[in-house]
């Protein structure tokens, strides 16, 4: 009687693997199932399966394991796969693992399962930009202002694409057509200061770049930084915004004491560098993880106003000459890029003497640096981080080298300021085509001149990874380049030595060890 019911029950087991592969055979290979008698029998096979898939992506979610969701993602697909709402949530998680190719498909599954199309048309868009497929991009933008004619970011994104394609005049078009529809958006003013940029016009871009920054962080304070003092600082922040750590404390404080000696602020700033120091003698520690946190702000009402905010932004002098050095010689330069392998060249003395000390009381005077990093601060081109200087900089670069430019767009520019604790940037390629990477603080605070500069693999980020998998996923990149034996040309540290190279190249900071001090903290300007 056992051995019967045994057999039974094996019987019973084997029928149902062979049911549960004929289903999944039915949904791998896109099948529509034979009616709702089919999708009854695929559901009893699986009566609690959906439900922990769903518990398992939330908890993968929480936990910002974005791998686990998208593993959670692929088995929940065969089991809803005409759930418009799973497809739209499997393809976020894969485009934020960066797997843009398996996004797309997800995203014109949810499409084809009837999902929004406006808000789909937007994410295929975005994609296509990403991995430069700019003629599909621009169709998929089309398809959202088609739908939704009064949609800002759609209007705003086509018009950057436009301008990519050098599509100038049709670009400006669609960018004033967004800021029509919302004057306080800050991107399409950055994208428009971009086509005054590829139109040679530095004064007009600037004024483009300075409008982008004061819908930001507010306007510059030089005009009235003691009446400014006084008023709540516009626009607010969100709370989020305002987390502190050691690191931007610190540096603030330096900072401030740099601007103050220099007679670069008026003497009631001596209280806003005041407060500042109360704050961070308050929070202790030695944190270079970049971790931020909460202040009161009741308690400490000058860092309040002043945190993040451009309270001093540093004068550009007058001056109409060339930029770069003129002993250069940029055909050889050109040649040695084009011709390695991989495409890397190293610049020694890049900048005239004016040039390089313009741009090193910009980074020690602007108050601009307010991207919280582990050990470093970040100042990027919509946030401050521009002059007329820089942007002239970029056009020289682009005359001297049409070779290995050709006419690129200038996509984005941002500079890095290290704290001395810090061990320097881990491994990650670019999103663009070249980087132009400088150094600018002066060699004597340096401690050791064989490093403290840029590794550069000779490897490319695989062509399908996305974004945030070849920028953020260090395991991915480490086990990638690992698995082809790649071993990174090292470039030590200079002032004034600048590493041209593809961006898709995997690169790192080499082991920084800077001097303490302000005037010795490492800067790079990209």
């Amino acid at each position: 009687m056992q051995d019967a019911l045994t057999a039974r029950q094996a019987f019973a087991a084997c029928m149902r693997d062979s049911a549960k592969l004929a289903a999944c055979t039915i949904v791998r290979n896109n099948a529509e199932p034979a009616g709702s008698d089919m999708m009854r029998l695929w559901n009893s096979l699986f009566p609690d399966r959906r439900n922990k898939l769903r518990q398992a992506i939330r908890a993968a979610m929480d936990a910002n394991d974005l791998k686990a969701a998208v593993t959670a993602h692929r088995e929940l697909s065969l089991l809803e796969p005409r759930n418009a709402d799973h497809w739209l949530e499997f393809a976020r998680a894969l485009h934020q693992t960066g797997e843009p190719r398996e996004a797309i498909t997800a995203y014109q599954k949810a499409l084809a399962c009837g999902g929004a199309p406006e808000k789909i048309h937007m994410q295929l868009g975005l994609l296509h930009t990403e991995l430069c497929e700019h003629g599909r991009a621009i169709e998929e933008l089309r398809k959202v202002i088609a739908l939704v004619p009064d949609d800002a970011d759609a209007l705003c994104m086509l018009g950057a694409v436009l301008s990519d394609c050098r599509r100038f005049d049709e670009a400006t078009a669609v960018l004033d057509r967004a800021l029509k529809l919302r004057p306080d958006f800050s991107v399409p003013h950055f994208n428009l200061g971009l086509i005054h940029f590829e139109h040679g016009d530095f004064a007009a871009a600037q004024r483009a770049f300075d409008q982008t920054m004061a819908l930001i962080r507010g306007a510059g304070w030089n005009d009235d930084p003691v009446g400014r003092l006084g008023r709540d600082p516009q626009p607010p922040y969100a709370d989020q915004e305002m987390g502190v750590n050691t690191v931007k404390l610190r540096h603030d404080c330096e900072q401030l004491d740099y601007l103050l000696e220099r007679g670069r602020l008026p003497a009631q700033y001596g209280a806003v560098r005041d407060d500042y120091r109360s704050l961070l003698a308050e929070l202790g520690g030695d944190d270079t993880a970049g971790r931020v946190t909460a202040f009161d702000r009741q308690r400490h009402p000058l860092v309040a106003r002043t945190f993040k905010r451009p309270f001093h932004i540093a004068p550009e002098p007058a001056s109409s000459g060339a930029l770069l050095n003129p002993d250069l010689d940029y055909g050889e330069i050109e040649q040695r890029y084009l011709s390695g392998q991989p495409q890397l060249t190293v610049v020694d003395g890049l900048l005239k003497p004016a040039a390089l000390e313009t741009l090193r009381q910009f980074c020690l005077e602007s108050t601009i640096w307010h991207d919280v990093k582990a050990g470093y601060l970040g100042a990027y081109f919509q946030e401050g981080f521009s002059s007329e200087v820089l942007l002239r900089l970029a056009w020289e670069l682009r005359e001297r080298m049409p070779h290995v430019f050709h006419n690129l767009p200038l996509q984005m520019m941002w500079g890095f300021k290290y704290d001395h604790r810090y061990s320097g940037i881990n491994t990650h390629a670019d999103a663009a085509a070249v980087n132009v990477n400088f150094w600018i603080t002066p060699d004597k605070a340096n401690l050791d001149p064989a490093t403290g500069g840029l590794l550069v693999y000779p490897h490319d980020a695989p062509q399908d990874w996305g974004f945030n998998k070849f920028n953020i996923d260090v395991k991915s990149m480490d086990a990638y380049l690992e698995s082809v034996g790649s071993v990174p040309v090292r470039v030590p540290y200079r002032a004034n030595r600048a590493v041209i190279f593809d961006s898709d190249l995997y690169h790192a900071s080499d082991s920084p060890r800077f001097r303490e001090g302000y005037l010795n903290r490492r800067i790079n300007i990209t």
